[in-house]
């Protein structure tokens, strides 16, 4: 009896362009191995017992294997573009989500303490909001959600454990009663959600959609708190053409200068931008040169164009003072320490937090309030 023949399987061709990959990757690194052990400069290695035990000797080695090492960021690029695409990897920092979807690992966490931290920190804003009204100043706090908050369908193997399913509304709802005006912004962006994308696929922050939502919502708190800003126009405007945005989960798992066929596809936009179109329409009642609003925060004030969308919806004019890989308090800190601050504080302060610093462990919280001099008597 004659046995059918199988068909032989078919190779995906990203599959084969990581096999290749990998047999490339090999053989530059065995020769840029061979090139590195030619050149170092072995009699200044440090070699006694004691240099061995203390990586003293380690840590020379690692330095001449650098400096030798002429292609080591491609070889890392390479080892990375493997990782994502035979073994379905992104790394410690990075989680893959469905549909090009990329998560960051820290909104996922769970931390010792983690109530405790949170309980803190909501303490922290309290104090904080009610020294800054005594200097005349409101703190308005507009916490961002995880962005796997607002996605959480599109997470894969990664779910969003349970103890984080309250941490928004808790930190809403303690921030609230205890006086503090805290914008609720998770609740506009998951309904916008609901018609079109509002955060990048491969980035953390919101994109431009999400930043004008969520500078919306902050203005109608702020507008309803201070009715006296000197009204300016803006307006917003998307120029040029339509460009990749590989986000910073892309970078995060090494593969920013990867060939898109190899990485996950990047984001898609024209860039917004957001001018002045006309001077003042009339002084401020109380006619002074106070800088009226103030922006302290993260790296999503500086992202999708939240900053002029918040101009635009305010009509008025935000002095931007966040800062990338500001943290919880990085950006606020420098601003209140600032002579600018001290000199002419501004009528209104809004503070963006993102919801997963809450929980993080406790630094320089503990002794915050008096590093800024926000504990002083007015």
């Amino acid at each position: 009896m004659k046995i059918p023949s199988q068909p032989s399987p078919r190779i995906a061709p990203h599959h084969l362009a990581a096999a290749l990959t990998l047999l490339a990757t090999l053989t530059l690194g065995l020769w840029q191995l061979f090139l590195a052990a030619r050149d170092i400069a072995y009699k200044e290695i440090p070699s006694s017992q004691h240099d061995v035990l203390t990586g003293k000797t380690a840590k020379h080695l690692e330095s001449q294997l650098e400096k030798y090492l002429p292609a080591r960021e491609g070889l890392i690029s390479t080892a990375n573009i493997l990782r994502y695409i035979v073994l379905h990897g992104a790394g410690e920092q990075v989680q893959l989500g469905k549909e090009n979807w990329l998560f960051l690992s820290d909104e996922l966490r769970v931390y010792d303490q983690a109530q405790e931290n949170m309980d803190a920190r909501i303490k922290l804003i309290e104090n904080a909001a009610s020294a800054l009204q005594r200097a005349n100043v409101h703190l308005i706090v507009a916490l961002v959600p995880d962005k796997s908050r607002i996605y959480e369908n599109q997470l894969d193997s990664a779910t969003r454990p349970a103890e984080l399913l309250p941490r928004y509304k808790d930190t809403l709802a303690a921030l609230q009663q205890a006086g503090v005006d805290a914008v609720d912004l998770a609740t506009p962006l998951v309904a916008a959600a609901q018609k079109q994308e509002i955060y990048y696929r491969t980035d953390t922050h919101w994109n431009q959609v999400g930043a004008r939502v969520a500078a919306d919502a902050v203005a109608t708190i702020v507008r309803r708190n201070t009715n006296d800003l000197a009204m300016i126009n803006y307006v917003t405007q998307s120029v040029g053409a339509v460009e990749e945005r590989p986000g910073d989960l892309i970078r995060l798992m090494g593969l920013e200068h990867a060939p898109d066929m190899l990485r996950p596809t990047p984001d898609r936009e024209m860039i917004a931008t957001t001018t002045r179109t006309e001077a003042d329409s009339g002084e401020s009642l109380f006619g002074d040169s106070q800088v009226a609003v103030v922006l302290c925060g993260t790296s999503y004030s500086l992202r999708g164009n939240f900053h002029g969308y918040l101009q635009q919806a305010l009509s008025s004019e935000v002095l931007n003072t966040a800062k990338d890989g500001g943290g919880f308090l990085n950006s606020i800190t420098a601003y209140l320490q600032d002579e600018a601050y001290r000199t002419t504080p501004p009528r209104v302060l809004i503070w963006e937090v993102p919801e997963r610093f809450l929980q993080t462990p406790l630094d320089t919280e503990v002794h915050w309030l008096e590093s800024v001099g926000l504990n002083r008597p007015h």
